[in-house]
């Protein structure tokens, strides 16, 4: 479907349902990071509302001023993103994640996942009872 490059990440449109942002290895992730990456999933056309999965790799240098930052202020975003999964891979990185969220819960469902595969999983379960509530 639709993908856009950004310095830090691809950001994919994977099915209507759901976006992955999969971040480049090496890279800083800091605020500016993450706001070119969902200034680029706010890009897509549409606003029906879909899962989401952001995937840092282990050896991604994250700045700790992240936690300093809600992310999901922006009502658009908000009305857009139905879950979140954040896949963590290492060890370091989970704890963080699990901080951030801490700080700034978010207003729909989020969880910290080592794997992909458990994201997806989690992503595709709670998304088909959202359906399910819907219809």
């Amino acid at each position: 479907m639709e993908r856009v490059e950004t310095p830090s990440a691809v950001v994919e449109r994977v099915s209507p349902e759901l976006v992955i942002t999969r971040y480049r290895p090496g890279i800083r992730a800091n605020a500016a990071a993450v706001k070119e990456n969902l200034e680029a999933r706010m890009s897509f056309p549409g606003r029906e509302p879909y899962g989401v999965i952001g995937i840092f790799p282990e050896d991604v240098d994250f700045d700790m001023s992240l936690l300093e930052q809600d992310h999901y202020t922006d009502i658009a975003l908000n009305e857009v993103t139905q879950v979140l999964a954040i896949v963590a891979e290492g060890a370091l990185f989970e704890p963080i994640a699990r901080l951030y969220f801490a700080y700034h819960p978010t207003s729909f469902a989020s969880q910290v996942f080592p794997t992909e595969k458990e994201a997806l999983s989690w992503v595709n379960q709670r998304i088909r009872v959202l359906v399910e509530e819907q219809g």
